[in-house]
């Protein structure tokens, strides 16, 4: 099975998120990040004079959508786990080679429910920020996760 690293939901994909059974629950957000080696800012941009790594690039985005999420007082976002992704123990893929990961970095974000977490990422302060996501991240894989107990 083939694995794509997006930068973006297709409408198909928003509508199923939101129209999901479960929507109207938590949702753990399951981040997969790749970073471009070089972050690639526009020319109109003031970083782009700057040599900066695509993970510096997200690390700027990270702290801005912090800022935020707490300056329009969006409560019930939660990182819950950030790391780097190191080595595949079972399974493969481009990510089992050492010098060729898939992914660079792993997230889980809890959002209070699909609406919350979508107006969390809609808004005018979001998209003020959005351009260090795009200039950092060479493609993602975002997975809508439940809290069930699944091995009870």
């Amino acid at each position: 099975m083939a694995t794509l690293n997006a930068l973006d939901p297709t409408p198909e994909q928003i509508a199923a998120f939101l129209g999901h059974p479960k929507a109207g629950q938590p949702v753990f957000m399951l981040n997969l990040l790749k970073f471009k080696d070089k972050a690639t800012y526009k020319e109109d941009r003031p970083e782009a004079s700057e040599t900066l790594s695509g993970r510096a690039a997200y690390a700027r985005y990270a702290k801005g959508f912090g800022a935020m999420l707490k300056s329009r007082n969006i409560d019930g976002v939660e990182t819950v786990f950030g790391g780097n992704a190191n080595a595949f123990l079972i399974g493969g893929g481009q990510g089992a080679k050492v010098d060729g990961q898939e992914w660079d970095a792993v997230a889980i974000v809890r959002y209070a429910n699909a609406s919350a977490m979508f107006e969390a990422v809609s808004n005018d302060d979001y998209k003020a920020i959005h351009y260090h996501r795009r200039a950092g991240l060479a493609g993602q894989l975002l997975i809508a996760c439940d809290n069930e107990k699944v091995f009870k």
